[in-house]
């Protein structure tokens, strides 16, 4: 009993000294009924800010806004909650008409790394927005999976560039070394960051059969910024055990 009535005396001296923290969640929550979609986008900024627990139920259902800014914002403060049950909520997110709000669903999947979101994000990678299967490339690998590298190898011959380059990082995240192949012809890509990203994927595995391809793509390339990159992956990579 005396350790109950110290906490509580504890909290109500908490609640006088800073009241704004207990009355912050209440007045968010009030915004959400704002008929501006602003407001409404600010205030589930704010709550995903919040560091209050509470925050996820307003945010799940913010979800549904009728605004896609709305939406692609609850979906960013629900990755930082890391709570579970966003999860089936966020895999029907990446249905979602908008593109940049279903990229947004797809990497907040990664950030919750769940297992359960592996096939709705598998559907992901054939997006027709280059956006949302770069995002979903990302959120596989994230998962950690042990079906995922056979689903990332094909995105290394996505047309779209960004989604090379995030192919190269997820298999470097999940140091795939039966993608050295694939990442040595990438080296070659015609895109510089496509280049950058499969320099360093192939410094997070840490194959030293890339060093001869690397050190022949550092030697041609001009720009100088992508050539300290690339250089520095090359010292990792010769650094490797």
């Amino acid at each position: 009993m005396l350790v109950l009535a110290l906490s509580l005396s504890a909290l109500i001296v908490d609640a006088l000294a800073f009241p704004s923290r207990f009355d912050e969640y209440a007045k968010l929550v009030e915004k959400l009924k704002s008929p501006s979609s602003s407001e409404r986008r600010e205030a589930v900024e704010a709550l995903g800010f919040l560091e209050d627990k509470r925050a996820v139920e307003p945010l799940l259902a913010a979800i549904k806004d009728a605004s896609p800014e709305v939406r692609a914002a609850a979906a960013n403060g629900l990755s930082e909650y890391k709570d579970q049950r966003a999860v089936e909520p966020l895999m029907q997110l990446l249905k979602d008409q908008v593109a940049f709000v279903r990229s947004t669903a797809a990497r907040a999947l990664g950030d919750l790394a769940d297992a359960h979101a592996f096939d709705a994000l598998v559907l992901a990678l054939a997006d027709e927005n280059s956006s949302v299967r770069g995002a979903a490339v990302i959120s596989l690998a994230l998962l950690k999976d042990a079906r995922a590298l056979e689903k990332l190898l094909p995105m290394l011959r996505d047309p779209g560039p960004d989604v090379r380059a995030a192919a190269a990082s997820a298999v470097g995240m999940l140091k795939a070394k039966t993608a050295v192949e694939a990442l040595l012809q990438l080296l070659k890509d015609e895109n510089p960051m496509v280049r950058v990203a499969t320099a360093l994927a192939l410094a997070d595995i840490g194959d030293k059969r890339a060093i001869p391809t690397l050190q022949e793509v550092i030697a041609n390339e001009k720009d100088e910024e992508r050539h300290s990159q690339m250089k520095e992956a090359l010292q990792r990579l010769m650094n490797a055990n």
